[in-house]
């Protein structure tokens, strides 16, 4: 958004650099996925920070930052003599955004986590398949990729932001203190605001159930349709909603069954009824199903997969996916911002991932004494 970013790397490099995923040739340092999607338009340096000269270059750069953000281990900053009041010293009006699992105070602060146990910790796991016939031997399971990272970083962003909103109000900086896990517990709140109303926490036991889960199960509110092409998500909760998916579906002779006319009956039948749907969904293409769905103001939505998303229309006239060339990785899609501005271009291809200390001489050399 028009920021100067400086990413820092320990001389061996980001650890996200080996994470992936990689081209069909295998691991490399300048080609992980990973690190070229989330370092585009940045400038990266080497710096050991446990020498003098690494330290020195490091304090010279924090002078010239309005923001510096670390995910490092809880005060490990201030033992290299970093911290946040060391730094403003120099800077009054800088700004540390620090994140670390469990943020700068609390019984766990010291604790150390990574995204699976977070996820697991958060609550979110519990819940991410929707209740299972048997709780005792399927345990819960946590979601692809770098969930508390990723929602950490979103949280980090905007306090960072409002950081310097307030900054430019008042002068004074601030240090941000981001707690991965209270990130992630903020993900849960359809949970927290159940048990806050007084009623029982979500449970696991799909016997238990008493309101249909749309996430992972079919019921008569919500679950997912197989097609002759992947699957579709619908959802006609209400009776309205019902009779015009029964209009989508051409009334089947089976539409009138005792069973299924009543919201409850359909409940009751959850079994029987999705069987009959899915008899149908199988003969029509997700999308045309899809369509047909919209048309009718029933929510209902194709169930993508990545290489769908590479094909969205609606993406490719907004834009989304970017191509730009890397001087090793080559040429390659992106994904870009959800969000435009009106009065202001977005440059994503202005500059891709940095190089390991790429512009170590053009900004280390230029520090003043």
């Amino acid at each position: 958004m028009g920021a100067d970013v400086i990413k820092i790397e320990p001389p061996e490099g980001d650890e996200s650099r080996h994470m992936g995923p990689f081209p069909s040739d295998g691991p490399h340092p300048e080609k992980s996925g990973l690190f070229l999607a989330l370092n585009i338009n940045k400038k990266g340096v080497t710096l050991d920070l446990t020498t003098e000269e690494g330290a020195s270059a490091f304090r010279k750069l924090a002078k010239t930052a309005d923001i510096v953000v670390d995910n490092l281990p809880l005060g490990h900053l201030n033992n290299l003599g970093f911290g946040y009041d060391t730094l403003r010293e120099n800077t009054p009006g800088i700004i540390v955004t620090s994140i670390t699992p469990f943020g700068n105070r609390g019984v766990n602060m010291n604790w150390k986590a990574t995204d699976l146990t977070l996820f697991h910790m958060s609550s979110n796991a519990s819940g991410l398949l929707g209740p299972v016939e048997d709780p005792d031997t399927e345990p819960p399971i946590r979601a692809g990729g770098h969930q508390s990272e990723f929602v950490a970083g979103m949280a980090a962003t905007t306090a960072s932001l409002i950081a310097l909103f307030q900054k430019r109000m008042t002068g004074n900086g601030s240090h941000v203190d981001v707690s991965e896990y209270e990130a992630m517990v903020n993900q849960t709140i359809a949970g927290l605001a159940n048990s806050a109303y007084g009623r029982p926490a979500p449970t696991r036991s799909l016997k238990e159930v008493r309101e249909t889960y749309i996430s992972g199960m079919a019921g008569a509110i919500g679950g997912v349709l197989p097609t002759n092409d992947g699957y579709v998500a619908i959802s006609p909760r209400e009776d309205a909603q019902w009779e015009r998916w029964l209009g989508v579906m051409g009334n089947p002779e089976w539409a009138t069954d005792e069973r299924f006319v009543t919201r409850k009956g359909r409940q009751t039948h959850t079994e029987a009824l999705w069987e009959l749907l899915s008899q149908w969904s199988r003969q029509h293409s997700k999308h045309d199903i899809a369509r047909r769905g919209q048309d009718k103001r029933i929510p209902c939505f194709a169930v993508n997969t990545i290489s769908d998303l590479l094909a969205n229309e609606h993406l490719a006239v907004r834009e989304f996916f970017q191509e730009i060339d890397h001087p090793v990785a080559g040429r390659l899609k992106y994904p870009g911002p959800p969000y435009r501005f009106s009065n202001t271009p977005f440059p994503l291809d202005a500059r891709p991932a940095p190089l390991l200390g790429e512009h170590n001489q053009e900004i280390l050399e230029g520090l003043d004494s």
